[in-house]
């Protein structure tokens, strides 16, 4: 089934405000059970999120936890008094699970979701909310969404900051005027995946066909990645290869993309160009993905947004929206109004004080919220479509060295 933009965007604002019938948890004191597939970096920071939560008072229960090495789950296990599984179809049976929290590589997260939901589970998924290489793979996950009336939030715990949200009617009411440009920007310096100088991050003790299932985490047997033999830099350090990672495009850009989207109420891109390159010694001959990359989306009508990520040197740029009457800095308590005095006279810069920060917790309230309400969280999968959509075609506007424009009437990209 092919949703048309004009559903799309009535999706948008269904998935706003829709309370749907079908329920995981009956009540509001009910508590929800949850099982993490992904125990490394990530799903350690789940974890430990949701056992906080619980000690605060939230109605729920870490029950399950998955993850395909033995070593990493017995230890998960063992600490937390979760039931360990080995394959996530099994949490899946598990009727103690109300919701699942997805942290594995990204080739995995659309599948992992997709089946979640049909299995009668609402869904936390990690960021970004698909691998790169396809444009279905979001679409699939809003469709399922839309279908099992489930609950989907992706990872981008930034998104829990109000405001964005007080931003965005701001510049729905007009207060800077006809929006022009965007930018925001991701810079460090430091590790970022073993292979950064980092092998001694290898743990020699993780051995497939011993205590480690290397073809599931693969998945090549459902098509989600390339059939190869056994190489430990793989699996510790994923991100760094296309087959299972769009690197600093996909790791980083979700945080900064997604909430400008938000703010000023974009959809699907119009064109997508992009640059960068493998440009520190060290990461040469190691590295598929590139250590600088940048990405210029234009929307249709405007505006254009400029996006950056480096790993080599973390001076930052300062993430702003340009409009015709103001610029917007997210800056100070939250954000800072400077009016262009040329088109709108003597006026005084405006501050605009957050009344809510952001967090891992902050994010979950949210997710668990969502779950008793059953409506859409912060971070919803139509956002995560829209800027899936624009990874796509950055990523590959970089590999193939060609703007990607998107098709509205066919919902595709192509090359222009």
């Amino acid at each position: 089934m092919r949703l048309t933009r004009r559903q799309f965007l009535g999706d948008a604002v269904l998935l706003a405000s829709v309370t749907v019938l079908s329920k995981s948890v009956s009540g509001a004191n009910e508590k929800i059970g949850v099982g993490v597939i992904g125990c490394g970096g990530m799903g350690g920071a789940h974890i430990g999120t949701v056992r906080r939560l619980k000690e605060k008072g939230e109605a729920v229960e870490l029950v399950a936890v998955c993850d395909v090495w033995r070593k990493r789950l017995d230890a998960v296990a063992k600490a937390t008094g979760a039931t360990p599984y080995m394959d996530y179809r099994k949490l899946l049976e598990d009727k103690a699970v109300d919701a699942v929290c997805i942290a594995t590589p990204d080739h995995w997260h659309a599948k992992v979701a997709t089946d979640a939901m049909e299995a009668g589970k609402d869904v936390y998924c990690e960021k970004p909310m698909t691998h790169w290489k396809t444009i279905d793979e979001p679409k699939r996950i809003v469709e399922t969404l839309q279908r099992t009336k489930r609950v989907l939030q992706v990872g981008t715990q930034g998104m829990s900051d109000s405001i964005w949200e007080q931003v965005g009617e701001l510049i729905s009411a007009g207060e800077i005027g006809t929006l022009i440009h965007a930018q925001a920007a991701d810079m460090r310096t430091g590790h970022w995946g073993v292979l950064c100088g980092c092998e001694r991050d290898i743990d020699p003790s993780a051995k497939p066909d011993e205590n480690l299932d290397w073809d599931m985490w693969l998945g090549w047997q459902f098509g989600l990645a390339p059939k190869r033999p056994w190489e430990p830099s793989r699996f510790f350090a994923y991100r760094i290869f296309w087959d299972y990672s769009g690197g600093l495009a996909s790791d980083w850009f979700p945080h900064i993309l997604t909430p400008l989207v938000r703010a000023m109420g974009l959809r699907f891109p119009k064109r997508v160009t992009a640059s960068g390159g493998l440009y520190l010694p060290e990461h040469k001959g190691r590295w598929e993905v590139p250590d600088i990359f940048q990405m210029l989306v234009e929307y249709p009508n405007g505006p254009s947004v400029l996006l950056i990520a480096c790993l080599g040197n973390n001076y930052g740029m300062p993430m702003l929206i340009r409009g015709s009457k103001a610029t917007l800095v997210f800056e100070g308590p939250g954000a800072v109004i400077h009016p262009q005095r040329e088109v709108v006279g003597d006026q005084p810069r405006k501050e605009i004080a957050r009344t809510r920060g952001a967090s891992l917790e902050e994010h979950w309230r949210d997710f668990l919220n969502c779950i008793r309400t059953r409506q859409q969280p912060r971070s919803n999968a139509i956002l995560g479509y829209y800027v899936m959509a624009a990874i796509h075609m950055g990523i590959r506007s970089y590999l193939e060295g060609r703007t990607m424009e998107f098709d509205e009437a066919t919902e595709t990209v192509k090359p222009v």
